[in-house]
């Protein structure tokens, strides 16, 4: 752990806040049909048999995908999006990128046809262990190879699908790093040697990320993704950009028309940065610098899992800074909050999210659920 004060951090959030206000040239809350945004959607499985927290049934898929052509919405391919946003460059308005993670065999029985019938591009991140132990969930290289040559865009997930901000007991900051590394290449080498197309962007296992695994990332050339909501922006950190997790209670159709229609919420500066708590903390406070615009504070709600019951705070003396604190204390897993404004645009909400990971009281990590 980093031994610098606080009050060290405190100068270096006011200086870059200050400094990517400047840089930050075009405002996202007047309505356009030319933006530098685009919604990206994260689903897993494609089916009525797998567990629902990761899964969206083929009737919600086939209703979301009418939904989406219905109202014309832009579905373009997400390296196509991701290039756009780092040149800031104009999208059109209400674009959607769709992505996959894991590459289960649902995506090549399920997902695929019905896009193909649409017309609709596809990028599947792909833990290649699975598929190389020839897991019978998982697709085949032969019919990831097949998909490949109709178009889908297969991407980085890790080797073994691991836990990239735990280190394992007694391991130092150099090994952890080196281990982490070896697993993000050999996905890249065995997915280039299977499809024959070198990965360009990455997502991380679990959503997990911290400072030190987006170095990772962006020094492999990389752009990271996590399951963080909100829509991906030009001003956004692109070794950990966001998508909207699409599965259970998340993926009715109501909730899907209000996050496929979101604008971001242009946050150019936060602290803490890392998403992991120390030990003992369980009430994080959350700080953000917007980018200055005609919106009313008042109108700005945010939730954590959920829950309502937050303190949100605006700065007297930084102009458009506040902070988020639950009024509760988070118990050790992972968690979420998230902020929503109304955009003068009817119907339409800026949102932004940020993940909080708590281990337990001992040190140990949360299991899964």
């Amino acid at each position: 752990m980093s031994h610098r004060t606080q009050a060290a951090y405190e100068s270096e959030f006011y200086c870059m806040t200050r400094i990517l206000s400047f840089l930050v040239l075009l405002l996202v809350w007047v309505p356009s049909q030319a933006t530098t945004h685009c919604v990206i959607l994260q689903y897993h499985h494609f089916s009525d048999q797998t567990p629902a927290i990761t899964s969206v049934s083929p009737a919600q898929f086939d209703d979301h995908l009418a939904y989406l052509s219905t109202h014309k919405f832009n579905v373009l391919p997400l390296r196509q999006v991701v290039a756009a946003l780092r040149q800031n460059k104009t999208l059109p308005d209400r674009c959607v990128s769709l992505t996959v993670d894991d590459a289960y065999q649902s995506v090549y029985t399920n997902a695929f046809p019905r896009l193909q019938k649409l017309g609709w591009p596809l990028t599947v991140f792909v833990n290649s262990e699975a598929v190389d132990r020839g897991l019978a969930s998982y697709m085949t290289w032969d019919q990831m190879r097949e998909l490949s040559s109709q178009g889908v865009v297969f991407e980085n997930h890790g080797h073994g699908h691991i836990h990239m901000i735990r280190k394992n007991s007694a391991e130092s900051d150099q090994d952890w790093r080196q281990r982490i590394t070896n697993d993000v290449n050999t996905a890249q080498r065995r997915i280039s040697e299977e499809i024959g197309d070198a990965p360009q962007l990455f997502a991380y296992p679990y959503g997990e990320f911290s400072p030190a695994t987006a170095e990772i990332i962006d020094a492999m050339g990389l752009v990271g993704f996590g399951q963080q909501s909100g829509p991906a922006w030009s001003g956004a950190d692109f070794a950990a950009l966001p998508r909207f997790p699409m599965a259970a209670k998340y993926a009715e159709l109501k909730n899907f028309r209000i996050k496929v229609n979101t604008l971001p919420l242009p946050v150019v500066g936060l602290w803490p940065k890392d998403p992991l708590l120390v030990l003992q903390q369980r009430r994080p406070t959350l700080k953000l610098k917007l980018v200055a615009g005609a919106y009313s504070k008042a109108e700005l709600q945010c939730y954590i899992n959920g829950s309502s019951d937050v303190a949100i705070n605006w700065s007297r003396d930084i102009p458009d800074q506040l902070t988020v604190t639950p009024n509760f204390d988070l118990r050790p897993g992972r968690h979420r909050t998230n902020c929503t404004m109304p955009s003068p645009e009817k119907g339409r909400f800026h949102w932004y999210s940020h993940n909080w990971f708590v281990r337990n009281p001992d040190g140990s990590w949360y299991s899964e659920y």
